[in-house]
């Protein structure tokens, strides 16, 4: 289940991701700050270390890591999904990344690795 996707812009590209964190708990009451555990399509933990700014939130610490790690680029599609196997407190999500190709005259969106 997508919990986030999101178009990326240059913005998210060179300073950090800005999405709404409403799908995501609060550490504590009025807590700014949180980590979040993305596990990529072969196995890989990433944490990003997040905090929110009003009601949306800014993935920032480690972010810029995997993006590196995976050329990720400005105009690829970053997909959230809820573990099923997660049993804990829904901090440790998947984490897709998509880039569109053309393809014997057809767009497709191909999974990063």
């Amino acid at each position: 289940m997508s919990i986030i996707s999101k178009l990326l812009t240059k913005t998210d590209i060179e300073k950090g991701l800005l999405i709404s964190f409403g799908v995501f708990p609060v550490p504590f009451e009025g807590g700014r700050f949180f980590n979040i555990t993305a596990i990529d399509e072969t196995g890989k933990a990433w944490d990003f270390r997040c905090f929110f700014l009003q009601s949306e939130g800014i993935v920032s610490i480690g972010w810029l890591q995997f993006l590196i790690g995976k050329d990720v680029r400005a105009g690829d599609m970053v997909f959230l999904h809820r573990k099923s196997m997660d049993g804990g407190d829904g901090s440790t999500v998947k984490i897709e990344v998509k880039r569109k190709i053309r393809l014997l005259g057809q767009d497709i969106w191909a999974v990063l690795h």
